[in-house]
């Protein structure tokens, strides 16, 4: 369980902190859409789809600190990349579920991760790619929503 706070939620929080540290903002917007989000989903997938080691008699207390950890902070980044670094958005979609894919993907040979009921990798692609894809139809709200104001030079008369 050690081992899940510690891959799944302090090193990528500090990571995240480290990358996030001057736009905090990001975080503060995105960080409780993927808290959200995560937990549904794999609240979800232990009943009916996968479980994780420990096994605990809660089995999303298992999954908790990548809850808080890595899924959120994934988001946070992958919307960083797009908004910050003006990354072309779908690449940036694919590339971050690739990611997480590829960490559960080892997480499962190495035995942590069971699938049953006909779950298996592809589905957990689509199970990290289309929660990107709600944070980045997101931040296309928040933008109509929200329009950023735009300074204007004094105009010269």
């Amino acid at each position: 369980m050690l081992g899940n706070w510690v891959i799944g939620m302090v090193l990528p929080l500090l990571l995240g902190a480290w990358i996030l540290r001057r736009r905090y903002r990001l975080f503060v917007i995105y960080y409780p859409l993927g808290v959200a989000v995560s937990s549904c989903i794999n609240n979800v997938g232990f009943n009916f789809f996968w479980n994780i080691l420990p096994h605990t008699r809660n089995e999303s207390f298992a999954a908790l600190p990548m809850d808080l950890g890595i899924y959120p902070v994934t988001g946070c980044i992958m919307m960083y990349l797009i908004l910050v670094k003006h990354t072309r958005p779908w690449p940036s979609i694919v590339v971050s579920a690739l990611l997480l894919t590829l960490i559960e993907w080892i997480a499962k040979l190495m035995g942590h991760v069971v699938y049953f009921n006909g779950w298996n990798i592809f589905w957990t692609f689509w199970s990290y790619f289309l929660p990107f894809v709600l944070a980045y139809g997101y931040s296309k709200l928040l933008k109509m929503t929200f329009p950023e104001r735009q300074e204007r030079a004094p105009s010269k008369k």
